[in-house]
């Protein structure tokens, strides 16, 4: 692919990316809210409101879960107790085959019937049946869950119960177990044997049934007894007052159940139940019940216990509605809370958007009632309607001073309009007298001309010294011309100090105050001394005259002269600051003036050159 088709591609892929990027931005915008109002509202429900929800529903579960633990254990160790009770019964019912094989009453009996002696055959079966009872109630102690049934090889059969029909010897002799058994095949192992009116046994209830021989000294089985233990009777007894939709069961180890604590949950678990995988012991949550289980070892079956996660919390689902609607009640009035607080909050900056709206439509004609707020807003409000007032304040000023800015500029304009046309006048002035054949005329409209030129140069503050020289020797030309040379002026400089920068017009005042007030009262002539030095990063400027001096001036100041020195001072304020300074001294003779300024030295301009002001102050 070329280079070029390669960069359009990307580009064009940017351009796509950057288009979807700025449409989802836009519908993003649509969801976050643009107001300061909503904006407050908003974050108080993400940051305050929803992690305690979450919080309290994690606290929840966790609860819940640490309860469902808790009742796990609970029935562990309640069903691991209940197992070992039915173990014990197993055991201690087996055993009882020995405390009927060394009972000689009951043994002589069973050996030779015909023998009774004294007794007849019902008196014999009655004692037996009293031998069983005693038997059991010595090792039950009571509430016994045990059947005796025994046949001799005398077509006897003696039961510890009463059994619903008459036991048949030749029925019951023709069972393969009992067979097994006079043969001396005796069964070691519990099995699970159907009761019922039907059966051979003459009893209700199913049993667990253990068949074993007695045996004389010859080893000879002489009879057969058969135990039956009822679980279910058991089961029902051991469970201790269940409540309500718990239901117990004892289920194979395929699944299959044989007994249950009660019926009214005959459909809460499937029969055969799903055991594969189980444990000796666990527990375990399938189809909102916990499913508690113990094996019972001896029998290769579970005690299953099944309860309903809604009746175990019940109380808990109970106390979770009722924090769940107080939750909700809270949320609401927090909701409805944040709302006015954020509009408490924000109503004010609304008000003082909309009067600022009106501040600017109105021209600051509007203030913020102060009685109407109190508190911090009261203080904001107050702040506003203070900087109303200054704002007007300011702008009312900027109005005045923008008009007399204008005036002032109007009176410039129109002061700039005299000189132009006081110099054509000159210039006519000057031409007139040139042909009229006068020298000295046009000497002095040529001096006063370059005089009020430099006086028009608005935008030139500071002139080289060799062109303020000029302008003082023109204007003393005018006043010697005047005063017939009544006068005479000396000026003394260094000729490197030409190009150094001083104010425009400074030296004029100085010579007009020696002329107005030093000569006015003296009869010898005067003379005008004008020096330029140089002092460390100073330019020193002083005219010194041979005057009256400062001090004997009296009356014959003239007015104007004060007038032309004071400006002449704020100017050097304004250039200069500090740094600028003029003094007047009286001397023996005459008067001195003195200025100090910074030495500022700016050479003219020329080809090849770098243009520059030289000043030791650094100032440009």
């Amino acid at each position: 692919m070329p280079v070029s088709l390669f960069l359009m591609n990307k580009q064009v892929y940017l351009t796509h990316i950057n288009i979807i990027r700025g449409q989802w931005t836009m519908k993003l915008r649509h969801f976050i809210p643009q107001t300061l109002k909503y904006k407050l509202f908003l974050a108080f429900l993400l940051v305050i409101l929803l992690p305690i929800i979450i919080l309290n529903m994690t606290h929840v579960q966790k609860f819940e879960t640490l309860m469902r633990e808790q009742v796990s254990s609970q029935n562990l160790e309640q069903m691991t107790t209940i197992t070992s009770s039915l173990g014990s019964l197993l055991s201690v019912s087996e055993k009882t085959f020995t405390l009927i094989e060394q009972d000689s009453f009951v043994t002589a009996i069973l050996k030779n019937p015909e023998a009774g002696g004294s007794y007849a055959s019902f008196q014999q079966r009655q004692k037996i049946e009293e031998k069983f009872n005693a038997i059991n109630n010595s090792v039950f102690i009571a509430n016994s869950y045990v059947y005796y049934t025994v046949l001799d090889e005398e077509d006897h059969v003696y039961t510890s119960y009463g059994p619903t029909h008459i036991l048949s010897h030749a029925a019951l002799s023709a069972m393969p177990v009992i067979q097994d058994a006079f043969l001396g095949k005796s069964l070691s192992k519990w099995q699970l044997e159907e009761g019922g009116l039907t059966s051979a046994f003459g009893i209700q209830p199913s049993l667990l049934t253990m068949y074993k021989g007695l045996r004389d000294e010859n080893n000879r089985v002489y009879a057969v007894v058969r135990i039956g233990v009822d679980y279910q009777s058991w089961l029902r007894s051991a469970i201790p007052s269940p409540m309500n939709d718990e239901l117990y069961v004892l289920a194979s180890a395929e699944g299959e159940i044989y007994g249950r604590s009660n019926t009214s949950n005959a459909l809460a678990l499937p029969n055969p139940m799903n055991t594969l995988g189980w444990e000796p012991t666990g527990s375990k949550v399938e189809n909102d019940h916990i499913i508690s289980y113990s094996k019972i070892p001896s029998l290769n079956w579970y005690l299953v216990k099944s309860i309903p996660t809604k009746f175990l919390f019940h109380k808990v689902n109970q106390l979770q509605q009722s924090y769940f609607l107080t939750t909700v009640i809270i949320a609401v009035l927090f909701i409805v809370m944040t709302f006015l607080i954020s509009t408490t909050i924000t109503r004010p900056l609304q008000l003082l958007q909309k009067k600022m709206s009106d501040v600017v439509k109105r021209n600051l004609k509007i203030q913020l009632p102060e009685e109407s707020y109190k508190g911090e807003i009261l203080t904001f409000i107050q702040a506003f309607n203070k900087m109303v007032r200054d704002v007007e304040s300011l702008l009312n000023r900027l109005k005045e001073e923008e008009r007399h800015k204008e005036a002032m500029r109007f009176q410039m304009l129109l002061s700039q309009m005299n000189p132009h046309f006081l110099l054509n006048t000159l210039n006519t002035v000057k031409w007139l007298a040139i042909e009229l054949g006068n020298h000295q005329i046009p000497e002095v409209c040529e001096s006063l001309g370059k005089l009020l030129e430099a006086g028009m140069r608005l935008d030139v503050d500071l002139i080289h010294l060799e062109h303020e020289i000029e302008l003082a020797q023109r204007y003393i030309r005018i006043q010697q011309l005047r005063y017939d040379r009544e006068f005479d002026v000396h000026i003394t400089f260094d000729p490197e100090l030409r190009h150094a920068l001083i104010p425009k017009l400074s030296l004029q005042p100085l010579i007009e105050n020696s002329i107005y007030h030093g000569f006015a009262k003296i009869e010898r002539a005067g003379s005008i001394q004008i020096r330029v030095q140089k002092q460390e990063n100073k330019l020193v400027i002083e005219v010194e005259d041979n005057g009256v001096g400062v001090g004997n001036a009296g009356s014959t100041s003239s007015t104007g002269n004060g007038i032309a020195l004071k400006n002449l001072e704020e100017r050097l304020v304004l250039l200069f600051r500090k740094e600028g300074t003029l003094s007047i001294e009286s001397i023996p003779i005459g008067t001195l003036v003195r200025i100090r300024i910074p030495f500022l030295l700016s050479p003219p301009y020329s080809k090849g050159e770098s243009l520059h002001v030289d000043s030791s102050l650094g100032r440009r």
